[in-house]
């Protein structure tokens, strides 16, 4: 898919994701912070022991505007439909023969759910109900209304492993802290959970959203570095360059982990 190599941010950010670490993230646009989030969402769908049934979702994407929600979209789209369907994979990596195999736990997730203003809500749970999704992606607004209104009593939420809140500096600047708080608190703690950002320049806000939605979590911090090009500063972002990466834990008590890639 034309990836060669991870950016800082993916490097640092997937192994916490895959070893069940909540993480806030703070990195700057164009760092790689989408996959950072939607490889370790598809990894952990791939390789959940029992598939989801129709009315479970497995990952829920809150993203401030319906044309990043449609980005987030898109980009998990092109990894699923890169993946082998109609044939399973066994242990190996190898893909088996859908007439010799026993079903097998390596299934790629059903299709996507987008929930946003091109559809209805009462459509949106239509679709949900008429074809399963195991991750949903959305604005808070439309999240709120698929979870809590409409389909509170027939979108299953027990089963769900990960959350993510992409561009939460934005989700706060939008007056959605309160919509964010009723989804959370909604959703089972027994979840990972990413809080993905390009500032945090509400300091108060980000801290009542992460003691809200996050356990412990791990904050990793992708800084943008300058580089002397003829006698100029040049800023390059933590994708070209590597920038430089802070992982500590929340509180600030705990202990510090600094990484420069």
């Amino acid at each position: 898919m034309g990836h060669t190599r991870m950016t800082p941010v993916q490097a640092s950010t997937i192994p916490l994701f895959m070893q069940n670490k909540d993480v806030v993230v703070e990195a700057v646009t164009g760092s790689g912070k989408t996959l950072a989030f939607v490889i370790p969402i598809l990894e952990k769908l791939i390789r959940r022991e029992s598939k989801l049934r129709k009315n479970d979702m497995g990952a829920l994407v809150i993203s401030p505007t319906r044309e990043l929600a449609t980005q987030i979209h898109s980009v998990f789209s092109l990894f699923l439909s890169s993946q082998p369907s109609a044939q399973h994979v066994s242990d190996s990596g190898e893909e088996e023969d859908n007439d010799n195999s026993h079903e097998s736990k390596w299934e790629y997730p059903p299709p996507l759910l987008l929930v946003s203003s091109d559809s209805s809500p009462a459509e949106d749970v239509q679709r949900f109900l008429a074809t399963g999704a195991d991750i949903v992606i959305g604005t808070p607004g439309r999240m709120e209304e698929f979870l809590l209104g409409k389909g509170r009593h027939v979108v299953n939420v027990k089963e769900l492993e990960v959350l993510v809140l992409d561009e939460a500096d934005r989700l706060l600047d939008l007056g959605f802290q309160q919509a964010l708080t009723r989804i959370v608190t909604h959703l089972p703690k027994q979840r990972r959970t990413g809080l993905f950002s390009a500032t945090m320049t509400d300091a108060d806000a980000i801290s009542e959203l992460v003691r809200v939605g996050l356990r412990n979590p791990a904050r990793i911090v992708v800084k943008v570095q300058t580089k002397r090009v003829n006698g100029k500063g040049v800023a390059l972002d933590g994708k070209n360059v590597g920038g430089v990466i802070e992982e500590r834990r929340i509180p600030a008590k705990s202990v510090t982990y600094i990484r420069r890639a």
